[in-house]
């Protein structure tokens, strides 16, 4: 017998361990089995006298089973560690909490120095995370819709049907004839958090009518079918650090025809000038064709790219194509040239017409290439207009002895820098436009001028259609018109949310230093209100666009916007201060005129009357020479608007003159509406509280009426109520020094209107008043609740909400503070603090209320914002939820529940609760209603409706009710009248199909869940 070898030795050995090992995973398996059987036999949790060497693990009771049974005993107790589940801790007994106390108001229960509306804390100080609670919370935020239209050229396809426009994250298609959004393309690559990449450039693609050309600015390329959004998520990478400006191109390699995308790109400490390599989908790299150390901006092209054209600071950058034979990009050369301007160029546009030959002398110098005609505008007005450039720049080059400089044809009659210019397609006109609101038309025949004035807002964009029949104007005031060439009227009119956004866009007029000191960029809060009769409508406190709203003194907005919430789109803007955007708005020094801002509004709870309060200062500069202060000179009005019950235009009833006065027009700090009645309340910086009703207007004892015949109504303070009347008294010798420390106040209705509760902060106390508002005394004071400047206050229920410094809950049944959450990161008013600014809505619908805080740090520009929404009962948040913009306005509608929340880039926000169909449907997005989508994704919508039958044991919310079918006493019946088919009455289906129109209804699975509740026989849809 053969001796055993080590190989086999080792061998033998291996295979006894194996079956050691298998021996023990069999022991294992049946213990575990065993455990089981007696775990589910046994009443009590089978946790006693667990075997040390087996891989079960206890969790909180339960066995909870191995995942890996192939190791021996020991290491599988010990990954069974690691990798196991932890259900949650069984709760512990609440302990009895002590009862509050008013006079505890000094030490608030402090839900979060840094996470409370920055994500909360509990009571016991224990931080709580926000994704989790948003997660659970029945409280829902949509995406954001709306946004500004950037400053770049929009598309107008070529059947002029459609027009495309870049957003910040997306690209939105419209209809040329409705107006009204037909797709939105988000780009995944873009995200609102990332606010230093954006769009810099879209393209028709020349290849291809149904798609388009998207770059971003950290070098991001898509091509996109504009059509149906394919394309959208995937991108091409340029290896750039920044890329300002691109134009695409259809030429020809070897028998190829393709889409070739010239863009400017920042590499380095270098510009350049690069032809991108894309083939078959793919990114194969780039040809640098110049390169400069000043960025390359504004970029186009011409004759399938034979020219290219680009500025540079005050350098025209130009180039030709040197052969058109070629076999790849590698083959793709350029002769550039460079004309030195006479001013900054801030736009300019490439023009390219077939050559027509007077003799063979000129047809032996030029030969076939394409007349090349540039215009450029220049940040100090002038418009520059290069003719046929090329064989002059040829002739200059080659000249001897003697050189000529190229001498551009001058016009000027922008007094600013010229935003856009662009060439029509017959060429017998240039088209400019800028801070004027007026467009421009240049007969280059005849030397004369036509022009388009009284626009909306500062023109930034000018598109000249393929055919030429159309012109395409962006302007400032996030709106976009489309005019026909024949007759320069409007055939299609995009207006967005038009309010003022934070940061102050640039503007090519700052290029050049002028007259007056630059407004600094305030963060303010933007009056807005939902209309009580239409849900569907909010009006938005607006002004003539970015430019002239942010100039002057501060920031103005003399005009409110009404904006349709189904479609996003502006059905209206008037004035409701003096303004003048298109008259002469400057000085004969050249200072720009501050326009009055509009500071609060509110809608009757019928909306039949709006009121209004607006204040003016002139600038310091103005006041120097006759002395005083500017706030000597405040201008303050209040305006009560009668409400059109056709069209719902605003006509003015009533102006009060400084509604509160000591001396001076002191600012109105709130308004607020008497829910049961025509009645407004006012107050101000003299501490007065006014309550305002309308009066029939009668002249010698005759009713006075309207032109159609209707009662006219003029309003008067019915009531003054001095909250002040203990404070020091105001002299006249301290008027100005009253006027530089300004307080603060709110003003706030009962749900009832029995009560009015106001909060007025001074430099010496802050106290809330309860008052009778059918007498007019104050029946109760209560000193503490405010802590710092009052910020709003409301009412909601039998609770009072106070917002200052910290977020106060007040109960006026039983007269104790409820709750206290601290709004600032430092309770020492001395301490340097971040600024912060809040918001506060109450729902009555839900008995809730949200606040909103943005703040900034000391040591950064950037200003987070956070939403809350909190139940009057608990103190814990039902919703917290970050955004990426500075919040400006929440509002709630009296008609539907839910908050609109309003960012400083013009975006809107709904948070909904739910399900509830008529919260989704104040703000439904028209894109989220998949409109262009086929049915088989309709079906796969419908199908966990099923779903929604199993969750009817809890009682029907209050927006549910509204809409039930069947009444009171068929639900009460005996259970042979619920077979029976209930019957609807035809208004019911009327209500629950005109919320909203066709093309902005509510998804399809929450209609269908609705009108299967109508013909239900009880409350809740049947499962059957």
């Amino acid at each position: 017998m053969a001796p055993v070898t080590a190989v086999e030795d080792a061998s033998a050995n291996k295979r006894k361990r194996e079956g050691h090992e298998q021996n023990i995973r069999k022991r294992v398996k049946q213990e575990r089995q065993k455990q089981q059987e007696q775990q589910a036999s046994n009443d009590s949790p089978a946790d006693e006298h667990l075997p040390q060497n087996t891989t079960t693990s206890k969790t909180n009771g339960t066995i909870a089973p191995a995942e890996n049974t192939g190791d021996v005993a020991p290491a599988a107790v010990k990954f069974e560690k690691k990798k196991r589940w932890h259900r949650p801790k069984e709760p512990k007994e609440p302990k009895p909490e002590e009862p509050k106390k008013p006079k505890e108001l000094k030490e608030p229960n402090e839900l979060g120095q840094s996470k409370v509306v920055k994500g909360t804390r509990t009571s016991k100080g224990k931080k709580r995370r926000s994704s989790p609670n948003e997660a659970s919370s029945p409280w829902k935020v949509s995406k954001p819709m709306g946004g500004r239209m950037l400053n770049i050229d929009p598309v107008l396809t070529d059947d002029e049907k459609h027009l495309i426009i870049a957003y910040n994250t997306s690209i939105q298609v419209f209809s040329a004839d409705e107006s009204l959004l037909i797709r939105k393309i988000p780009l995944f690559q873009l995200s609102p958090e990332k606010k230093e990449e954006q769009v810099v450039s879209i393209c028709l693609s020349p290849s291809s009518p149904n798609h388009i050309w998207v770059a971003s600015s950290v070098g991001h390329l898509w091509l996109i079918d504009w059509t149906n959004g394919d394309g959208s998520k995937t991108a091409f990478k340029l290896k750039c650090r920044l890329l300002m400006s691109m134009t695409v191109e259809r030429m020809q390699f070897s028998k190829e025809f393709r889409d070739v995308p010239f863009a400017s790109i920042m590499k380095g400490a270098q510009w350049h000038l690069v032809a991108c390599d894309l083939r078959e989908s793919t990114l194969h790299g780039y040809k640098t064709l110049t390169s400069l150390t000043l960025p390359i901006l504004n970029l186009r092209s011409a004759q399938d790219g034979f020219a290219l054209v680009a500025s540079s600071d005050d350098d025209l950058l130009f180039g030709t194509l040197k052969s058109r034979a070629m076999n790849s990009i590698s083959n793709l050369s350029y002769e550039f040239f460079t004309l030195d301007c006479s001013d900054e160029i801030m736009c300019l546009d490439l023009r390219a017409a077939s050559r027509v030959h007077l003799n063979q002398k000129s047809q032996a110098e030029t030969g076939d290439e394409p007349v090349l005609d540039v215009v450029v505008g220049c940040a100090r007005g002038p418009v520059l207009l290069y003719n046929d450039l090329l064989p002059q720049i040829r002739r200059l080059h080659n000249s001897k002895g003697h050189r000529s400089s190229l001498q551009p044809r001058k016009y000027h009659w922008h007094r600013k820098a010229v935003h856009a210019v662009k060439w029509s397609r017959d060429g017998h006109y240039i088209l400019s436009g800028g801070s004027e609101s007026t467009l421009v038309m240049w007969q280059l025949d005849t030397q004369k001028m036509d022009f388009l004035p009284h626009l909306s807002a500062s023109v930034e964009n000018i598109v000249v259609s393929k055919r030429g029949s159309a012109y395409v104007l962006h302007l400032d005031d996030n709106s976009a018109i489309v005019l026909s060439t024949a007759e320069m009227k409007p055939t299609t009119y995009i207006s967005g949310i038009q309010t003022l956004v934070f940061p102050q866009p640039f503007s090519k007029d700052d290029v050049v230093r002028r007259i007056g000191e630059p407004a600094p960029t305030r963060l303010l809060k933007t009056p807005a209100v939902v209309n009580p009769i239409d849900s569907s409508r909010i009006h938005l406190c607006v002004g003539n666009g970015q430019q002239i709203s942010h100039s002057g003194s501060g920031p103005s907005t003399p005009m409110i916007q009404t904006l349709d919430l189904t479609t996003l789109q502006g059905i209206s803007k008037q004035a409701l201060t003096r303004t003048n955007p298109t008259d002469i708005n400057i000085t004969s020094k050249g200072y720009t005129i501050t326009e009055p801002r509009i500071t609060g509004m509110s809608y009757s709870a019928d909306g039949k009357w709006l009121a209004t309060t607006d204040e003016w200062e002139p600038p310091m500069r103005d006041v120097v020479t006759v002395g005083g202060s500017p706030v000597e000179r405040r201008e303050v009005y209040l305006k009560f608007w009668a409400v059109s019950p056709d069209n719902q235009n605003l006509e003015l009833a009533s102006r009060i003159n400084a509604p509160h006065y000591t001396g001076q027009s002191e600012p109105v700090y709130s308004v607020a509406t008497d829910p049961r009645s025509h009645r407004f309340a006012t107050i101000g910086g003299d501490g007065v509280v006014r309550l305002w009703v309308p009066t029939i207007r009668q002249r010698d004892g005759v009713l006075v009426k309207g032109k159609l015949g209707r009662q006219l109504h003029s309003w008067a303070c019915s009531q003054a109520v001095f909250l002040l009347e203990n404070e020091e008294p105001v002299e006249q010798q301290t008027v100005a020094v009253r006027g530089a420390q300004r307080g603060s106040g709110a003003v706030s209705f009962s749900e009832d209107g029995s009560i009015l509760v106001c909060a007025i902060g001074t430099a010496y106390s802050s106290v809330v008043h309860i008052i009778d508002t059918e007498s007019g005394k104050i029946r109760s004071s209560v000193d503490g609740l405010v802590h710092g400047d009052v910020r709003d206050v409301k009412v909601l229920s039998s609770t009072l909400v106070v917002l200052s410094d910290r977020l106060v809950v007040y109960d006026l049944v039983s007269d104790e503070l409820l709750y206290g959450v601290q709004l600032r990161s430092s309770e020492n008013p001395s301490s340097p603090s971040e600024p912060i600014l809040t918001h506060l809505a109450v729902d009555h619908q839900t008995s809730s209320y949200a606040i909103a805080v943005s703040r900034s740090d000391l040591d950064s520009p950037d200003v987070r914002s956070e939403l809350a929404v909190f139940s009057p009962d608990h103190s814990e948040p039902q919703l917290v939820h970050s955004f990426p913009h500075p919040i400006t306005a929440v509002v709630s509608s009296p008609g539907a529940s839910g908050y609109i929340v309003l960012d400083s880039s013009a975006q809107l926000w709904a948070v909904s609760e739910g399900m509830d169909t008529k919260a989704l449907a104040i703000a439904q997005p028209l894109v989220d209603l998949n409109l262009d989508q086929t049915a088989t994704e309709v079906t796969r919508e419908v199908q966990p409706l099923a779903l929604l039958t199993g969750e009817d044991d809890e009682p029907a919310s209050g927006d549910e009710m509204d809409v039930d079918g069947p009444d009171a006493d068929i639900e009460n019946g005996d259970g042979n009248d619920a077979a029976y088919a209930a019957v609807v009455p035809p208004q019911r289906l009327a209500e629950l199909f005109d919320t909203a129109p066709a093309f902005a209804m509510p998804p399809i699975e929450d209609m269908f869940y609705q009108v299967t509740k109508l013909f239900s026989a009880n409350s809740a849809v049947s499962a059957a």
